[in-house]
């Protein structure tokens, strides 16, 4: 098993509710109120009417205070289901979402089916792998015959962009330093009447007064930078303008200031005045190493292991939540992966799909020589509805009791462990023939511990007819072939000889 495997633990596919596991927390059993016997009552006698008076008529119809009518049903205010929330508009009527298991994941499920020997029901797995993001991948395609679905893929952290430009920007976030170097100069500081200055609502950041000529550069830069995912306008609608002289003298000390950039490479490397000249460097001489065009974008499972565009994100979160409900995208994908692994498939009698280490088999007691312990075994199984293992066992070859050792008096030394007990033979005999036939599919043996007996198929296969003989003088009859009219006739080609001959 490889070292990355997710950590996947099958034994946990049993679904039973608590008292059905341990008898001991089934809830007690209430008594029914009692009631005085009918006959006990006397006879019913007439019934004041709302006069004061009284009927032998129909009793008046009582009046809940709670429920008067069809008009106070929108009153009810009890717990309701859920409902399914809507799902996100969709801009990409050509994008297609996939859930694929990782390699490592159907790897290590595949091994769990096989050594257990047990049937587990295909999508209980699938939402097992759900629990841990890292066993599965959200797969980006684009449905056929359209060609506007393209996808950038980032390498430094495997981040999915549909635009080159927004990807462009986030690997320069990443890699900025490791390829240039930033140099702080002082410059003449701004002059003119400032009464005002602009802070970001969000960052904090001092962005200068709105009629100074490098404030759009700045709130355009600050916006495409770090709040790319808001609208431009909502982004500006959050600005708060300052009028207080400390907040105003602060900006002008940091006006007078510049960032310098300068590329790592080369023996004498150019100036670069601001971000924009430092993204369109980036862009000629090291994007191609980094960005890759594709047409099949996978997202870890995890949203915050890796970036995405912020367009996708409420599509991606939709399907995650669609996926839990009812996994059925990667239940689809694990049974093409799971059937390739060798393993085998079978439906129940209520259409649900399960998956075993072996076909399902049944094992004719009549016609198959099977030792005494495997009869035993098969016909328990076929005779019990419901049966377990734990049950089998105990029907088949009980344990046995062994005393508890005494305690030991206060004061003593402790005594030394006792030696585990030895294994029941009859016990593991059992184990390992009900092992044998689990393998071999003539008993089904569920997640949760259930045995069931192959049953007899419907329509059995018909024997073979066999062949009459031929006599060894008609063996060396080749028969005519004779082509139909309509079709060309049959050449068949010879054998080329041997070399050397």
């Amino acid at each position: 098993m490889p070292e990355d495997a997710p950590t996947l633990d099958l034994s946990a596919l049993d679904f039973r509710p608590s008292w059905a596991k341990d008898p001991s927390s089934a809830p007690p059993h209430e008594p029914p109120e009692f009631r005085e016997p009918r006959e006990s009552r006397g006879p019913r006698g007439p019934r004041p009417d709302q006069r004061g008076g009284f009927s032998r008529g129909k009793p008046p119809a009582r009046e809940s205070k709670e429920f008067r009518g069809p008009a106070d049903r929108n009153k009810f205010s009890g717990p309701r289901r859920d409902e399914r929330p809507a799902p996100p508009p969709n801009p990409f009527p050509w994008l297609r979402i996939a859930f694929t298991a990782t390699a490592s994941a159907v790897e290590t499920v595949a091994q769990q089916v096989r050594h257990t020997g047990k049937t587990f029901s295909l999508f209980d797995i699938a939402r097992i792998l759900l629990r841990n993001p890292a066993s599965y991948t959200i797969d980006l395609t684009s449905a056929p015959k359209q060609p506007e679905g393209p996808f950038y893929l980032v390498d430094l952290d495997r981040s999915v962009w549909l635009h080159r430009d927004t990807a462009l920007r986030h690997l320069l976030r990443k890699k900025r330093e490791e390829f240039y170097r930033a140099e702080t100069v002082e410059i003449e500081p701004p002059k003119g009447n400032f009464p005002v200055v602009a802070v970001c609502g969000i960052s904090g950041l001092l962005l200068g007064p709105p009629n100074h000529h490098d404030f759009e550069r700045k709130l355009r830069d600050l916006h495409r930078e770090r709040f790319a995912r808001l609208d431009f306008e909502t982004f500006r609608s959050r600005l708060k303008m300052e009028r207080d002289p400390e907040v105003i003298g602060k900006w002008r000390a940091e006006a007078s200031k510049s960032v310098e950039y300068y590329p790592r490479e080369g023996e004498a490397p150019e100036k670069l005045a601001d971000l924009a000249a430092v993204e369109r460097h980036f862009d000629t001489h090291h994007a191609a190493a980094h960005l890759k065009f594709t047409d099949l974008a996978p997202v870890p499972g995890d949203p915050k292991t890796t970036a995405v565009d912020p367009a996708l994100g409420p599509l991606l979160n939709y399907a995650r939540e669609e996926e839990e409900r009812f996994p059925l995208r990667l239940a689809q994908s694990l049974s093409r992966a799971l059937s390739g692994a060798g393993l085998r498939f079978h439906k129940s009698a209520n259409r649900t799909t399960f998956v075993s280490a072996s076909r399902s088999r049944h094992l004719n007691l009549d016609e198959t020589p099977v030792s005494d312990s495997i009869r035993k075994i098969i016909e328990t199984v076929r005779g019990k509805k419901s049966l377990r293992r734990t049950q089998l066992l105990d029907l088949l070859a009980p344990a046995s009791l062994v005393p508890a050792p005494p305690p030991s008096a206060a004061g003593a030394p402790p005594a030394e462990s006792a030696p585990s007990a030895p294994a029941d033979p009859a016990r593991d005999a059992v184990i390992n023939d009900l092992l044998w036939l689990t393998h071999e599919g003539y008993v089904i043996e569920y997640a949760d511990g259930r045995l069931e007996s192959v049953p007899q198929p419907k329509n059995p296969p018909k024997p073979a007819e066999e062949k009459p003989a031929v006599s060894e003088a008609v063996t060396d009859v080749v028969p005519e072939v004779v082509a139909p009219a309509d079709t060309a006739p049959v050449v068949i080609p010879e054998e080329p000889a041997p070399a050397g001959s």
